[in-house]
């Protein structure tokens, strides 16, 4: 499929306006019908016993959601990791895999010492999590291979699933839903007419919390859309914060200690590339930070980057009036360390932040019994 024809898509994915029977939004609409059909189907068989879910000998706790597209799903997966671990136990996060080349059933990223794989050939999200080398990271389309896999090489007693929401094959002790707070079921339509993965109503009945990301602050006062639809379940609400997670000198091209954190972008012209689900948060996050953005180039999410696409970043840098290159955690670990940039070069990540972060905490202790 081309570029411009996924970006159509795309665009009439986000649309809530009446659809022409005879349009490519209309075939899209029609064809939507089918695919929730289907999804509906699957989910019953497994409800009914026909289809059998199998079950690890840990708990396992699932970080999904039922939209494409970017939700915080990684953010709040290093967030639940780094918790359990704080919390004594020994997790390991579980990822697909996503647009990786690796053909196994699974293998291990990263052992939370060493990295045994690449950005390219683990998927960009499991990388970027292995690189930080808290917590152990093993990919696999199997989750449930993956999961024996881990077992018996890391040895851990909690298995964090990374976006495994309709991965139902596999029996969880926990389903944290994540909804963008703005846009909790995108324009409401089923793939590919809208963003939708599945009917929202029996997801969220699968659902043990919903987690809001993206609120606005302070938050409304009106309750929120959700909690009308599933009174029964419990609600948390979170933001994404943006953090200094690198900055790299121009003359000499390495990490700099003297990391100057987020102010560094007040004031400052400054170009930006990422290749992310939401390119436009990307964008206001910079720009809240006080940055004057100079230009930014916007990939498709996970996004391979090539040397014309490097000449590109270098060229565009230079002929616009800027003092700083910027771009995400997620497409700094898929691009080479020693390429020269023709200015300094800052590196963003996000973590989650909630409103009642205790309240949240003594949920996971209290579900899991710790």
């Amino acid at each position: 499929m081309s570029r411009r024809l996924t970006r159509k898509i795309t665009a009439i994915s986000q649309r809530t306006c009446q659809a022409a029977p005879v349009s490519l939004e209309g075939l899209l609409k029609a064809a939507s019908y089918g695919y929730g059909a289907v999804t509906a189907l699957r989910n019953r068989l497994y409800r009914s016993g026909y289809l059998v879910s199998r079950k690890l000998p840990c708990p396992v706790i699932c970080v999904g959601n039922i939209t494409a597209g970017g939700t915080g799903k990684t953010p709040m997966t290093i967030y639940l990791a780094d918790l359990l671990t704080r919390l004594g136990r020994k997790p390991v996060v579980i990822s697909r895999g996503y647009k990786g080349s690796l053909k196994t059933n699974a293998s291990v990223v990263g052992n939370g010492k060493d990295l045994f794989l690449t950005a390219e050939q683990a998927g960009d999200e499991p990388y970027m999590m292995a690189r930080l080398k808290r917590f152990p990271v093993v990919v696999g389309k199997n989750r449930y291979q993956a999961g024996l896999l881990a077992l018996d090489h890391l040895a851990p007693d909690t298995v964090v699933l990374d976006d495994g929401f309709q991965h139902i094959q596999l029996k969880r002790d926990m389903d944290l839903l994540l909804m963008d707070h703005d846009h909790p079921l995108g324009n409401g339509r089923i793939l590919p007419a809208g963003r939708l993965r599945e009917p929202a109503a029996p997801a969220l009945a699968r659902a043990h919390a919903v987690i809001l990301t993206r609120c606005p602050e302070p938050l409304p006062d009106k309750p929120h859309l959700i909690s009308g639809l599933v009174p029964h379940l419990p609600i948390f609400y979170t933001r994404h914060q943006p953090f200094p997670a690198a900055f790299f000198s121009a003359e000499n091209r390495h990490r700099d200690q003297e990391n100057p954190g987020l102010g560094v972008f007040k004031n400052r012209s400054v170009v930006l590339f990422s290749g992310i689900a939401d390119n436009q948060s990307f964008y206001k996050t910079i720009t809240d930070l006080g940055a004057t953005i100079a230009a930014h180039l916007a990939f498709d999410d996970h996004h391979h980057y090539t040397q014309s696409d490097i000449h590109q970043i270098q060229d565009l840098a230079r002929s616009v009036p800027a003092q700083l290159l910027v771009t995400t955690e997620k497409d700094w670990g898929k691009l080479d360390p020693h390429i020269k940039w023709p200015m300094d070069l800052a590196v963003v990540g996000v973590t989650i932040a909630f409103e009642k972060e205790k309240q949240f905490q003594s949920f996971v202790r209290k579900h899991l019994d710790i």
